[in-house]
Order: structure tokens, then sequence, then C-alpha cells
């Protein structure tokens, strides 16, 4: 018994180690034998290739070629306004650095404050037959490709519609729409900027207004004026530290979309440092804090009405500087407001053949498709036959 046991496990495992294999005529003598039903799969599917060929609607596509603007460049004003968006990107300080001006083209052309821009213009959310604004982005995206060219370093818009005259209509204004949404970011900069300044003037004016009371006040209390040479050396120190505190100034609207290592920025540090070295040297002092005459210079009185002129004379330089600045801010926010110019290569045509439905492409698939389903359904029906022992 334990001899039969042995034998009949050997033949167990030796049945279990013998390789299938594949009969290829097997497999070709199937396919003979059902010919028929797989030429009627065939033809059936080429059949609804061509009935979806005949009804399916046309589609048109409207190509436009641009040359973007310089969007990478460290020392345009298009680069610094975007600045903001490359640190919000995730690439830091050398976003624009390390992509091309294609690239920033094609990230901006995917916004959907951009998107938005055409759906209104167009009145695509009606057109497309969508709920809401994001499912309509959503439809837009699916009709849009931006297509960077890395040698020439052009962007292709392609826009598929079915109405020819609408596509071209749509690749036309997506220039038109880049162009104005660098402006948008652009002049929201300087829009933060003059805002900035102009609450500047408002504390300054008020201090102004403050300083000037304060005078006529000790005016009509003391009846006496320090001296010319005192009020000198008060003018030149107040011009000094007002030019120090709207430098200061500068800085802190800078630090807002500017690292320290930005051109700009390190510019105004050293105004300031030459500014504070300057009144060191006057006052013969550490600090710029309080600029104080020597008390030598005039007596006790004098010296009151001095730090109260020094006082009026810095908040009206400081009002006069920084009224330059915001009023130059303010020219620069209404220049930006006109939209940025995109340079358009080969601009859009209405097209006159249609780019959808491919119909031969889709009918030989279709026959491909048919020909190799039915085929591989058929072997695995009957693959029991196909497989041998060896």
């Amino acid at each position: 018994q334990q001899l039969l046991s042995l034998k009949i496990k050997c033949e167990i495992k030796i049945m279990e180690n013998k390789q299938r294999e594949i009969d290829l005529s097997k497999v070709i003598l199937i396919l003979k034998e059902n010919r028929k039903q797989i030429g009627i799969a065939s033809a059936v599917t080429t059949l609804l290739a061509i009935i979806y060929c005949v009804f399916a609607t046309p589609i048109f596509t409207a190509k436009t070629v641009i040359n973007p603007p310089k969007l990478t460049d460290a020392g345009s004003g298009v680069a610094q306004a975007l600045s903001g968006l490359a640190a919000l990107a995730g690439g830091g300080g050398g976003f624009l650095s390390q992509k091309t001006d294609a690239d920033v083209a094609v990230a901006l052309l995917n916004t959907a404050a951009l998107k938005n821009m055409v759906i209104k213009q167009f009145g695509l959310t009606k057109y497309l037959d969508k709920k809401d604004i994001e499912l309509t982005r959503a439809a837009l995206d699916q009709k849009i490709k931006f297509i960077p060219d890395i040698k020439s370093g052009f962007v292709e818009i392609d826009v598929d519609d079915k109405d020819p005259k609408l596509a071209a209509n749509i690749a036309s204004y997506y220039t038109i729409a880049l162009g104005q949404l660098i402006s948008n970011i652009a002049y929201n900069r300087s829009q933060q900027k003059v805002t900035f300044f102009e609450g500047q003037l408002k504390v300054t004016k008020q201090n102004l207004s403050q300083s000037e009371s304060n005078i006529k006040a000790f005016i009509q209390k003391n009846g006496i004026i320090a001296g010319q040479q005192v009020q000198v050396l008060a003018s030149i120190a107040t011009q000094l530290q007002s030019k120090l505190v709207v430098a200061q100034a500068q800085l802190q609207s800078l630090a807002y979309y500017a690292s320290p290592e930005n051109s700009e920025y390190k510019s105004l540090q050293a105004q300031i440092d030459s500014y504070k070295q300057q009144l060191n040297q006057l006052n013969d002092r550490d600090s710029t804090d309080n600029i104080a005459i020597p008390s030598n210079l005039a007596p006790d009185l004098a010296q009151q009405y001095l730090n109260l002129m020094r006082n009026f004379v810095l908040q009206e330089e400081i009002y006069k500087l920084l009224t330059k600045q915001y009023q130059a801010n303010r020219l620069d926010a209404l220049s930006e407001m006109i939209p940025t110019a995109v340079q358009v290569v080969d601009p859009a045509v209405v097209p006159l053949h249609k780019s959808k439905p491919k119909r031969l492409k889709i009918i030989l698939g279709a026959l491909v498709f048919g020909s190799l389903f039915s085929s591989v359904y058929f072997i695995i029906r009957q693959r029991r036959r196909i497989i041998v022992e060896v």
C-alpha cells in the first residue's frame, strides 16, 4: 500500500510538472471555422463607424500662433508683477528663471481668471448649455489646446467648435485676454502701492497739521523765534530725516512683493544706510531716531522752538516726497490698465474644412477592433482545444 501510494503521488507530481503550450495550428483552425462570425462582427462595427461619421457633428479647428511677452526677464516690469504668482506656484524666487516665456504664457492661459474672461465675452455658459461657470470652464478645456514650441518659443492656440467663425473669434480673443490678464496683475501690484502711499499721505498730513498748530501755540505763548543758524542746521537735518522716512516707507511697500535679494530692494536699503550715516555724522550720535541739535547753539527756548520747527519741516518734506511717489505710482497704475501687447505671429482665420471626425481613421479603427475583438472572443471560448500538454 505504501508503494502504491508513493507511485500515485509521483504520477500526480509528474502530471503537475507537465508544461502546457498553445497549439498555433489549432488557433488558426478555430479562426477559420469562425471566419463567418468574425466577418459579420467586423462588418457590424464598421457599419456603426460609418453611421457615426455620417451623422456626427463636424468640428472645425481654428489656430493662432503668438510670440508671448518677455515674462521671465528679471528686469522687466511684467516679470516683477508676476513674481508673486511665481511664489504661489511653488517655485519660489527662481520660478520664472527656470521657466520659458512660453511655459509662463501657457500657465496664464490656463488660469480660471482668463477662462472666465473668454466665457463672459462669448456667453459660453448659455452656448454650451451648462449650469454654472465651473462646468463651463471644464467644457471649454475640452475645446482648447495650448501647444508651446520649444525651439521658437512660440505658443499655438487651437480652438475646436462646430461653428468655424466662433472658433476663429475665440482663438483671436485669447491673445487679447492674455494681454489683459497680464495688465491686470501689474495694475493690482501698482494699485497696492498707490493705496499704501495714499494711507501714508493721510497720516503725514495729519502730523503736518499738528506740527503747525504746535508752532503757533509756542509762538503765542513765548513770543520768540530761534536764530537763523539753528534753523539752517535744522533744515539740513530734517531734509535728511525726511528722505530717510520716505525711503523706509518705500522699502516697506516693496517688501510686500519682493524679497531682500531683489535689486530694487537692495538699492533702497543702501540709500537708507547712507541717510543714517549722514545723520550720525551731523549729530555726532549713534542713533538717528531723534535728531538733536547741540545745546550750546541755542538757549533752552530756542531749542524747544527748533525741535518744533524741525518736526514741522520734517513732516513737510515727507509730505512733498510722498506726494511725488503717490502721483508717480498713480500714473503707473493708469498706464498699466492698457492691455499688454501680445505679438500675433499667425492670426486665426475661419477654417474651411472640418478637422473632426476623421472618417478614415474611425472606419479603419472600427474594422480592426471588430476583427480583433471577435477573434479573441472565439479563441477564449474554445481555449481547451488549443492548449496541449508536453
